[in-house]
């Protein structure tokens, strides 16, 4: 089937973009050391400019290449952001200051439009009764970038030199450009259905109810749940004590959370058979909220790691099931510009989130952070079911109305 086919191509390109992204993070204050940059204070105000300017600029540009790919074709949009990857990659070779390699990276964020133009295709080309699963496929593949796109560059920077490294990221995106300009389809579209302008996308979700609950509702969430990033490594610090390296803990904290987010989105497709999509948000929005908020109580690292193990679990019925109820509200001629919408509100919440839980550790502490994140997101899971409870929440999602190309 070609929705299979596509979402194979589109997982494994989603998997080499968003690693390529996250392989340069782990090198970012070491190159910028290499860079001559060798003042503390500087290295550390450089790091975090550069590392937080791509989701930034991706955000900001996640509409435009969305409403861009409903104007002329997804799959070129698609073609079009591994290319700009590839390129920025290749360019990072020959970086010779601070400036150009923040700049560059900004750029990297600009090109980036992998994600929507993915989701609108997908969207597009797969039953109705699959596109949890599909969605919860392509979450999987995000989760395993960034996952293993830090580890990657980690470990490969023992071995290669930074622009030896960049050289070998920009080829690897070049080849998966090469599968999928070659076995990427995306199916016919209307051309009377396409958006007229870049702003039909904003208007339409402006206009549709659950739209303007369920857009506002993944940035909140994704912010409750990245909250307690930046302060996660000073939690581990105070939970070891001079036990165990807290550098070793706290990468095994996030690795856990990322492994079984990647897990339970591989089970996605069948749980919401079972809860519709719906049910399965307050339930994952719910059990979430008991995981963030029992981490000031534990005194032990298994019961941490249980609970990041169910942080994650729950993380994989949030994001997914969200893109996909607003994925099957999207017009088809404006799938990609509000499926960008969204994408934008993921990224935004990622942003917001750790530089709202940096703000609240000075004012409440970490066990506050903790508490705060727990009930922004059992706020928005309170929200979702009084929504559910008003307007009824169908357990099939309706057939397709027309025959898809096989």
């Amino acid at each position: 089937m070609v929705w299979k086919r596509n979402l194979v191509v589109l997982g494994a390109g989603q998997l080499v973009a968003v690693s390529a992204m996250g392989i340069v993070i782990p090198l970012i204050p070491f190159f910028l050391r290499e860079l001559g940059m060798t003042d503390r204070a500087a290295l550390e105000r450089w790091s975090g400019l550069v590392f937080s300017g791509p989701f930034l600029a991706a955000a900001l540009m996640s509409p435009v290449w969305g409403a861009l790919g409903d104007r002329y074709g997804h799959k070129k949009m698609v073609l079009r952001a591994v290319v700009g990857l590839a390129a920025v990659n290749f360019l990072l070779v020959f970086v010779t200051s601070p400036t150009q390699f923040l700049l560059l990276r900004l750029a990297q964020g600009i090109v980036t439009g992998f994600i929507p133009a993915a989701l609108a295709i997908t969207s597009a080309s797969t039953p109705r009764d699959r596109l949890p699963e599909a969605m919860g496929k392509l979450a999987a593949s995000a989760s395993a970038g960034r996952l293993l796109g830090p580890a990657i560059g980690g470990v490969l920077a023992g071995f290669l030199a930074f622009r030896h490294l960049f050289l070998l990221v920009a080829s690897i995106i070049a080849v998966a450009a090469f599968f999928v300009a070659i076995f990427l389809q995306e199916p016919p579209r209307d051309p009377a259905s396409r958006a007229t302008s870049l702003a039909a996308p904003l208007r339409e979700a402006m206009r549709t109810w659950k739209l303007r609950i369920a857009l506002p509702g993944l940035l909140i969430a994704m912010a409750a749940i990245s909250m307690t990033m930046p302060i996660f490594p000073l939690y581990i610090e105070d939970l070891c004590g001079g036990d165990i390296d807290p550098k070793v803990m706290t990468g095994i904290g996030f690795a856990t959370v990322a492994g079984f987010t990647l897990l339970a989105s591989m089970l996605l497709g069948k749980v919401s058979d079972h809860l519709g999509l719906k049910r399965l948000l307050v339930v994952a929005l719910a059990l979430a909220a008991v995981a963030l908020a029992l981490h000031p109580s534990v005194t032990g690292i298994a019961p941490m790691l249980a609970l990041r193990a169910l942080l994650g679990i729950s993380t994989a019925g949030i994001a997914p099931v969200l893109h996909a109820m607003i994925s099957r509200e999207a017009p088809e001629g404006m799938r990609g510009g509000i499926t960008g919408l969204a994408n934008s509100a993921t990224i935004l919440g990622f942003f917001v989130g750790p530089v709202a839980g940096g703000w609240l550790a000075n004012a409440v502490g970490i066990d506050g952070v903790f508490r705060a994140a727990a009930a922004l997101t059992i706020t928005c899971g309170i929200v979702a079911a009084t929504v559910l409870h008003r307007r009824g929440g169908e357990r099939k999602i309706e057939s397709l109305p027309r025959e898809l190309p096989r």
